[in-house]
């Protein structure tokens, strides 16, 4: 009986290389790619190449080569030294590098100065969690922040007062609940931000008011202030799909008909980051600016102080 040798595994490195040729396939499909290809330098050596790509510009036949690096860190200057001296011996008329982890600062540099793309693939791979690609939301989240009260007396105590807004009740009632509502009704009339409300509530005669239980006083008016607060926070969302990424030009290339996926946007602003006020550069991709209006829930049996 003949065993049948099982296939051994494709490498990771492999894989990688005939990922890149099928990207760049489906990004140019008049160009002729091919994955591991001998070419012959201009001192007569053979030299493999992971990918190359054959096409015409203006009429001219243009040759490209993809070096793929799939390691186990950032691709460094080494190596960018090292693919410019091989692109150049067999004279190559553009020059691509991508790395599954990225470069470092002085590759990037590097790439630039002698015309090598810096690519990664922004297919979702957990390698690809070594760096962030994605983009970056911003939210406005504008809300009622504090709210104070103050008690004008029929006749003022021998001693400050100390209350709690929220334990301030009149018949039983809370009258800070009589104040949201009336925040909830009139928030489109506010403009700015800080204290921007502040009004006195004069009744047409004195009405007991407890600070809390057992303590009872007799009040002329009450004043009441709201503080109008902006939450300017922001949240790096991360996007994956078939394609690249260029470090040098900080853009993102698909294929026509790509499915570009983006990760979860929590709703719960909690877990957003606040962000400062500096003007930041558009990235010409996607970028997104929320603003939101936190509203209080209204009490429907509030008491009704403009009634007293």
């Amino acid at each position: 009986m003949k065993k049948s040798r099982r296939a051994k595994p494709e490498q990771p490195g492999i894989a990688f290389e005939k990922v890149v040729a099928a990207i760049q396939s489906q990004i140019d499909p008049q160009a002729t790619v091919t994955h591991s290809e001998f070419l012959i330098d201009r001192l007569g050596q053979r030299r493999q190449f992971d990918v190359v790509v054959r096409g015409t510009f203006a009429g001219q036949q243009m040759l490209g080569v993809i070096e793929c690096k799939d390691l186990g860190g950032k691709v460094g200057t080494p190596d960018v030294d090292a693919f410019v001296t091989k692109a150049h011996d067999i004279n190559a008329n553009f020059k691509v590098l991508v790395s599954r982890r990225g470069f470092t600062k002085p590759a990037l540099a590097k790439c630039a100065h002698y015309g090598v793309q810096a690519l990664s693939l922004l297919d979702n791979d957990p390698a690809n969690r070594n760096f962030f690609i994605g983009t970056r939301w911003e939210a406005d989240v504008i809300r009622w922040g504090r709210l104070s009260l103050s008690l004008h007396f029929v006749n003022e105590p021998a001693q400050p007062v100390h209350f709690d807004a929220g334990n301030v009740t009149i018949a039983g009632k809370s009258v800070i609940d009589w104040f949201t509502n009336y925040l909830l009704d009139n928030t489109a009339e506010v403009s700015g931000f800080g204290w921007v409300v502040n009004f006195r509530g004069v009744f047409d005669k004195p009405q007991t008011v407890a600070v809390r239980a057992g303590e009872e006083y007799q009040c002329s008016a009450i004043s009441f202030a709201a503080e109008r607060v902006c939450q300017q926070l922001e949240r790096y969302v991360g996007i994956s799909g078939t394609g690249f990424y260029s470090w040098l030009e900080q853009k993102a290339t698909f294929p026509p008909g790509t499915q570009i996926l983006m990760d979860a946007v929590p709703m719960d602003f909690a877990q957003w980051q606040p962000r400062g006020g500096e003007q930041r550069p558009t990235t010409g991709f996607l970028e997104v600016k929320l603003e939101v209006h936190s509203m209080f829930d209204r009490v429907p049996d509030a008491i009704q102080l403009d009634a007293l």
